[in-house]
């Protein structure tokens, strides 16, 4: 049976990038509502997103990363590199997508 991971792994972010970019396009009345409301709720003194950091992020985003990339590198035979930058290509592909027909 053909392993099909990595190959959905890259129609994924392609949509992905698809809904991004359309969101950016359709979002930006709604982000700039939201940087007024988190100004004002830090005003307040409410808190949005208590336990959120950027390293705990980032420690938590890494492995997710390292395990798509090794699966699209066992299905396509690119090496990690080649795979990460394929992801990110087919993203930013979605992306402009969606910014241009959004």
């Amino acid at each position: 049976m053909v392993e099909l991971t990595g190959y959905i792994l890259l129609i994924v972010a392609l949509i992905d990038g698809l809904l991004f970019g359309l969101a950016i396009k359709k979002g930006v009345t709604s982000f700039i509502l939201i940087v007024i409301a988190l100004i004002l709720s830090t005003y307040v003194g409410f808190s949005f997103a208590p336990h959120v950091s950027i390293t705990n992020t980032t420690a938590r985003l890494l492995p997710y990363i390292k395990t798509y990339a090794s699966q699209i590198t066992n299905d396509i035979s690119i090496g990690f590199g080649g795979s990460l930058s394929l992801t990110v290509i087919l993203f930013l592909i979605g992306l402009a997508v969606g910014l241009w027909k959004g």
